[in-house]
């Protein structure tokens, strides 16, 4: 039987989850206990789990805080939280959290980066105090700014920390939360027949390009256009060394306008990528240290 995740990690929460029989076996469990309102099909609980393997979480974490919502991931902002915090590379810090706003500082490596702030002005705007929220809005403000400063500063500057899956917390997909931003109620549309499993696996060189692309923000009809010239339609199709050159193009093509001449880019990526990616250093990493050393974030003074 294929593995899921084939270049991921699949021991999660302490649980190996190997194949699809691992998945099948788990997910029918899950389903007959009967404790997740949101998921009583066996195939809802294996899209839930393998949502949450994707994002880094164990089994009952994805259960409970992941929701799939218009065929988009979304969690709580405890979940996104948590997940900055154990990634050893970013962290945060709350600099304000009133009843009028909330502002996350953001760091790297020990550095800042950033920072995340979400306002009553802001709430206002976008019409959250009137909505079906309101209520929540209006009796945990504290707790409402947290979450949306959260999910915004971790899309902003923490994203490959989910894979380069865009999190969202279920408030901002337009779901009645609870004040910790959970789910309060999640309509659950069950096909009259029995729903068939079938969950295919990625192939790791779509993954690689895919999560690239997006660190990147590379134009998905450039890659389109690059795979057509090459005859093929997805990367899996072609030679390693051929979507090596993929990714090298996609990042040369940011590099452009961020050198002066583009000879000191390509010298700078074989420097800084071909040369350190191996069994013990990820390509998605190296690019991402590439990226900085090519054009260095800004830095923001951090008032006390």
């Amino acid at each position: 039987m294929s593995d899921i995740i084939p270049t991921q990690k699949q021991i999660v929460g302490g649980l190996a989850v190997r194949n699809i029989d691992d998945l099948s076996r788990l997910s029918a469990m899950l389903a007959k206990s009967g404790f997740f309102a949101d998921a009583k099909e066996a195939a809802q609980c294996g899209v839930k789990v393998l949502a949450g393997m994707e994002l880094g979480f164990g089994a009952i974490a994805s259960m409970v805080g992941v929701h799939i919502i218009n065929g988009k991931p979304s969690m709580g902002a405890n979940l996104m939280a948590a997940a900055v915090k154990r990634s050893g590379k970013y962290n945060y810090r709350i600099t304000r959290h009133d009843n009028d706003g909330c502002t996350i500082v953001f760091y790297e490596n020990g550095e800042v980066i950033g920072e995340s702030t979400f306002t009553r002005d802001d709430a206002i705007a976008a019409g959250a105090l009137d909505g079906k929220n309101g209520h929540t809005w209006k009796k945990f403000p504290r707790n409402m700014m947290f979450n949306r400063a959260m999910s915004n500063g971790v899309r902003w500057y923490c994203p490959d920390i989910f894979a380069g899956s865009v999190a969202y917390t279920p408030e901002e997909l337009d779901c009645e939360v609870d004040e910790e931003g959970n789910t309060v109620d999640i309509p659950v549309v069950i096909d009259q027949q029995p729903p068939l499993m079938q969950v295919q696996p990625v192939h790791p060189q779509d993954l690689r390009v895919k999560n690239i692309r997006t660190l990147l923000d590379y134009p998905l009809d450039l890659v389109k256009e690059w795979l057509q010239f090459q005859d093929v339609k997805t990367p899996s199709q072609l030679e390693v060394s051929q979507v090596d050159e993929l990714i090298k193009t996609m990042c040369l093509a940011w590099a452009a306008d961020k050198t002066d001449h583009p000879l000191h880019a390509e010298n700078s990526y074989k420097k800084h990528v071909t040369s350190v990616v191996g069994p013990e250093f990820e390509e998605l990493e190296a690019i991402k240290q590439w990226m900085q050393h090519v054009h260095p974030p800004r830095q923001v003074e951090v008032k006390a």
